[in-house]
């Protein structure tokens, strides 16, 4: 079930999505990164440790690597990234517009 679900979301446009996702997450980071830290912001450490996982597995699905052991297949899946780096650019886009 994992591996074709992996199938589905590796297609080009897909992964140019997830890459671009990931750019942007980066991005946002650099560009306020009080917003992430856990001592300036309403985010745990836990929360943060996800958001760098998600843009790093981004990256990877993005460019087009696909690991070969079976392992590293499932710790970087892309749905968990794409859904983790949603609710990332959008906690950034809300607490830009609010402050």
């Amino acid at each position: 079930m994992v591996d074709k679900i992996y199938t589905l979301m590796n297609k080009g446009p897909f992964r140019i999505l997830i890459l671009f996702m990931a750019f942007a997450m980066a991005f946002c980071v650099l560009w306020d990164p009080t917003l992430f830290a856990a001592n300036t912001s309403s985010l745990a450490t836990w929360q943060g440790l996800l958001l760098i996982w998600a843009t790093c597995s981004g990256i990877i699905i993005g460019i087009g690597f696909l690991p070969n052991k079976a392992f590293w297949r499932y710790f970087f899946h892309p749905l968990p990234a794409v859904l983790i780096l949603v609710c990332g650019l959008f906690y950034f886009l809300r607490m830009s517009f609010i402050s």
